[in-house]
């Protein structure tokens, strides 16, 4: 009767780091295995499940047990393909050993999910998860910490945004305006959060490239610098506008900061310059000149009359209290720009399509 000590590696760790093959089969073999995945990758866990396995093996042998110690490995795909490769391993290694016993060695509960394989080919006298300790508890906690603040997801999703709050906090605090930090923060904190639903983060990553390297288009580098300073000096006024209408409530700031007095004009202009500086590069670089500006132009600007106008309609309703608004104007004169950006859009697409014979 031969008690096989069976070292689980569903992932195949051993193999992808050492390529060291499936079964390892031996006292002196699994240590040698053991030996090179831990020169390999010292935090690996399955290089302190072989070992436990050769200490159970030794621990068999002394009480005269008839005992042999394995490795098997699946694969990187964890699932029915790792599974059925270590069954087909498992089915040779009995014929080779001619066990009927075995104790399972794993590092987790990943890998004893394996056990209703094993138990349909031999009897399971045993199992043992062997888990890494440390001295303390507080250092197992501060290593992963630290480990998972160097993974470049958790440093994008939540270390940058802590870090750029913190920033801000700190910059104000410095310059004597602590009153007005928190809302600061919750300005950076939106506008970081409104980049990445946006999906605007590729585009700033280019722009920030373009900026140290020198090699963006000289007009829109030019265009993205003037729409940066359009955006700072339409924050600065939406907040003069903020404070003029303080005493009328949130809804009344929300609405003045938005306003045409307000961020409004200016963040509409500074979407235009760009769009008009890569419209010039394009131009200068393939010759072609790119008539969706125009559409761009009459909805962008239609976009603003709608939104203006109901900023306004809805600041004399909820705020001023005067239900018969005059502002519509304003949304009757986008809605009109918006038809006559359609008229202007289907004529140069007709065109386009079907030029002029003297324009061929």
């Amino acid at each position: 009767m031969v008690t096989l000590v069976l070292a689980i590696d569903r992932d195949n760790d051993l193999g992808r780091k050492t390529g060291i093959r499936s079964p390892v089969i031996g006292r002196e073999t699994n240590l040698e295995a053991a030996q090179a995945l831990g020169l390999a990758d010292p935090e690996e866990s399955d290089t302190n499940t072989m070992l436990a396995a050769v200490r159970i093996y030794d621990q068999l042998l002394k009480e005269g047990i008839e005992v042999e110690v394995v490795t098997i490995c699946g694969d990187v795909r964890v699932g029915t393909r790792s599974d059925m490769k270590i069954a087909n391993t498992l089915d040779k290694v009995i014929a080779q050993t001619h066990a009927t016993h075995a104790v399972i060695v794993s590092d987790g509960a990943e890998d004893r999910e394996l056990e209703p394989i094993i138990r349909s080919r031999l009897l399971i006298d045993a199992t043992r998860q062997v888990v890494v300790q440390q001295s303390r508890p507080i250092e197992d906690t501060l290593y992963t910490i630290i480990h998972k603040m160097e993974d470049p997801k958790i440093q994008r999703k939540f270390i940058l945004p802590m870090a750029l709050a913190a920033s801000v906090w700190g910059f104000l605090a410095l310059m004597g305006k602590s009153e007005i930090a928190g809302g600061a923060i919750l300005l950076t904190l939106g506008g970081y959060m409104l980049v990445k639903v946006a999906g605007w983060e590729n585009e700033i990553r280019r722009i920030y490239r373009d900026l140290l390297s020198g090699t963006s288009e000289r007009v829109s580098l030019t265009a993205y610098i003037i729409a940066a300073l359009f955006l700072i000096i339409g924050i600065a006024r939406g907040l003069d506008a903020m404070q003029e209408v303080a005493s009328q409530g949130v809804l009344a700031m929300v609405l003045g900061f938005m306003s045409l007095s307000g961020i409004l004009p200016l963040l509409l202009s500074g979407l235009l310059i760009i769009e008009l500086g890569r419209t010039i590069d394009s131009y200068l670089q393939d010759g072609t000149f790119n008539f969706a500006i125009v559409t761009f132009f009459f909805t962008v600007t239609s976009l603003g009359l709608i939104v203006a106008g109901f900023v306004e309609i809805v600041n004399d309703i909820f705020v001023r209290g005067d239900f018969i608004s005059t502002k519509v104007q304003y949304v009757l004169g986008g809605i009109i720009l918006a038809f006559i950006g359609f008229l202007v859009n289907d004529s140069i697409r007709e065109r386009q399509e079907h030029p002029l014979l003297g324009e061929e």
